[in-house]
């Protein structure tokens, strides 16, 4: 719900959610890659160690589904990476502590 508000008056804002396995963002994918397309008409991206899309890809998706440890690398050349700037809403799943 949080995701598609977000959307409506931020044009170009990006979601991030993370899942501490990479399994569980391919999980994510799998669900949201249909759900988020079809119905909302959202563009969903994968970025983990074994999958790293071009830099277009990223930037024009509206939901980044990443591990901690990728997004970490990422958002350290915040600066230098508009998708790292424009993530407005940052959702951390299946967290387990």
């Amino acid at each position: 719900l949080a995701m598609r508000r977000l959307s409506r008056p931020r044009p170009g804002a990006k979601v991030i959610y993370v899942a501490p396995l990479k399994a569980l963002v391919r999980e994510r994918m799998k669900d949201w890659g249909v759900r988020l397309r079809d119905r909302i008409g959202s563009r969903v991206v994968e970025l983990t160690g074994d999958a790293a899309p071009d830099a277009r890809a990223v930037e024009s998706a509206d939901v980044i589904v990443t591990t901690p440890e990728k997004w970490d690398g990422v958002s350290r050349g915040w600066r230098q990476r508009a998708h790292v700037r424009r993530g407005r809403l940052v959702v951390l799943g299946d967290i387990h502590l």
